[in-house]
């Protein structure tokens, strides 16, 4: 019996529906990067299948080395820099303990002693920062740094060794910035932060202006807010808000559990800072008690008056890219209210992903992310630091170091080249610790062998200080 010419084609349509679905799928492929500030991941239906291009660097961070040199200028002076560079990486490498560790231990393959690759033409990528280091005593402010960067330094991870070392050698106290609410208040070890109220705005998440902290905030009458120094703290100098209300605003604030006092913060339309606090101060708590309409908080700093000042901005599930999309006018607003001297670029770890090897499309993105920053900031250097170590388990049950990590951190270190950067390599700095499966078992990394607990953040910030006194030296020598 045939086919009745009413019954449906139950072929065609699977075929028309499996069509539909392909073709869906292969436009997910073509979506930007970016929606509206919200950050995707590339759909690859054939990842599986293509032979994935990979940089022709090699994974050791020798290799940036011999970038960075391809980069320079024959002018003699700067060869005569070169030549006092590697003088002083030859001493440190003879002072260091353990220089006759073997590589296998050690799980690096050149220097035992970490060092930051300079890749300027001129290699003076940090002469400014180093030179506003020398005159701090006469700058009428901290010589200031941020750290930009995702999950793997909140909770002030690696930041706060960072900041407690170079305050201890160069002056300073607080803790630097300081957003109204967080969601890594409880594990926070340099400040305990308490608040209630205050609805955030995060740049990752919702449309709006953003300067450079990628958050702000609107309140109500009664929000408050607590910042208090752990106890043998330095106590910190000033705190200063940074905000914008076209019609003032009134607060009460309280320093160190004294009696609040009323302060009315000016009117303005422009970004603008106001000090709510000067002395010797432990602890401070304001409460927004009028102009809440129309009111707009970027944050609270904790600083000293001179020395260092270190600037932690991690944001969860940060790529990076949304630098790009910075208000151009509020950011520079920003800076001139709070000029820095360096700027550390932390990223990486959320864009790695097991099969993905060419990450040259992320690090085009984020290299205009970084033109769009240099634009606004003033005069800062930049530091990019390259992603950590991120490990897998392999058949045999040790940990390795995932190849995707290896992969980015090459076309991080062609960015760095290509903008003139330094650059430093966290993965080998892990690497020279035991790497991430090392640290993991140790208790000094997560489970998870990607972030780093407080301990293994502040036995990588030592890491990080070898370098950056030597490169004191090298801008010592040559000043």
């Amino acid at each position: 019996m045939g086919r009745s010419s009413k019954s449906p084609d139950y072929l065609l349509r699977f075929w028309l529906l499996a069509l539909a679905v392909t073709l869906g799928l292969l436009l997910l492929y073509f979506l930007p990067d970016n929606i509206f500030g919200w950050e995707l991941n590339k759909v690859d239906l054939l990842s599986d299948l293509r032979r994935e291009q990979v940089d022709s660097l090699a994974n050791k961070s020798e290799d940036a080395v011999a970038l960075s040199q391809q980069a320079r200028s024959t002018d003699k002076k700067v060869q005569e820099r070169e030549r006092i560079h590697r003088e002083l990486e030859a001493q440190a490498k003879a002072a260091t303990p353990d220089s006759s560790t073997s590589a296998e231990k050690l799980d690096s393959t050149i220097h035992p002693t970490s060092i930051l690759v300079d890749m300027t033409p001129a290699h003076d990528g940090l002469q400014h920062f180093f030179a506003q280091l020398r005159r701090r005593s006469s700058l009428g402010r901290p010589v200031r740094i941020a750290v930009l960067g995702d999950s793997f330094i909140e909770g002030d991870i690696f930041t706060s060794s960072i900041r407690s070392q170079l305050q201890a050698r160069y002056g300073g106290s607080g803790v630097g910035w300081l957003p109204l609410t967080s969601e890594t208040a409880g594990f926070r070890r340099t400040v305990r932060h308490e608040f209630k109220g205050w609805k955030e705005y995060n740049q990752l998440h919702s449309k709006g202006r953003y300067p450079l902290p990628s958050h702000y905030y609107t309140g109500s009458v009664g929000d408050w807010v607590r910042y208090t120094l752990p106890k043998g703290a330095r106590p910190c100098n000033e705190v200063v808000i940074y905000y914008k209300a076209p019609s003032g605003a009134t607060l009460e604030v309280s320093t160190n559990s004294e009696e609040a006092t009323t302060l009315e913060l000016p009117a303005t339309e422009a970004l603008s800072a106001c000090r709510l606090a000067t002395g010797s101060i432990s602890s401070v708590r304001f409460t927004l008690t009028g102009g809440a309409s129309g009111f707009v908080c970027y944050g609270v700093s904790l600083d000293g008056t001179s020395g260092v000042s270190v600037d932690n901005f991690s944001i969860r599930g940060n790529s990076g890219l949304i630098l790009a999309s910075l208000d151009a006018e509020l950011n520079k607003a920003f800076f001139a209210e709070r000029p820095y001297d360096l700027i550390v670029l932390q990223y990486g770890l959320n864009t790695i992903s097991p099969k993905q090897l060419d990450y040259s499309g992320y690090t085009k993105q984020l290299g205009k992310a970084i033109d769009h920053l240099r634009a606004t900031t003033g005069r800062a250097d930049y530091l990019l630091l390259g992603v950590s170590d991120r490990g897998v388990k392999a058949s045999g049950g040790a940990v390795v170091t995932m190849p995707a990590a290896l992969a980015l951190e090459r076309a991080q270190i062609r960015l760095s080249a290509d903008k003139g950067v330094v650059f430093w390599s966290t993965r080998e700095a892990v690497g020279r610790l035991g790497g991430i499966g090392k640290l993991a078992s140790k208790g000094w990394a997560a489970k998870d062998y990607t972030h780093l607990s407080h301990r293994g953040g502040d036995e990588l910030a030592r890491q990080f200080l070898d370098a950056f006194f030597l490169e004191e030296k090298y801008y010592d020598a040559i000043k």
